[in-house]
């Protein structure tokens, strides 16, 4: 699977390039999940 660069980085900028959108945690079923809401598939 790939590992995305978005752990322990809760409220900060999304890496992707052309992505200006900040980190948010979400937790679903007792698992804390971090993406980012602008640019997540």
């Amino acid at each position: 699977g790939h590992h995305f660069q978005v752990y322990d980085r809760e409220d900060g900028p999304c890496l992707k390039e052309g992505c200006n959108g900040t980190i948010e945690r979400i937790v679903q079923s007792n698992r804390s999940t971090f993406l980012c809401p602008r640019c997540q598939k």
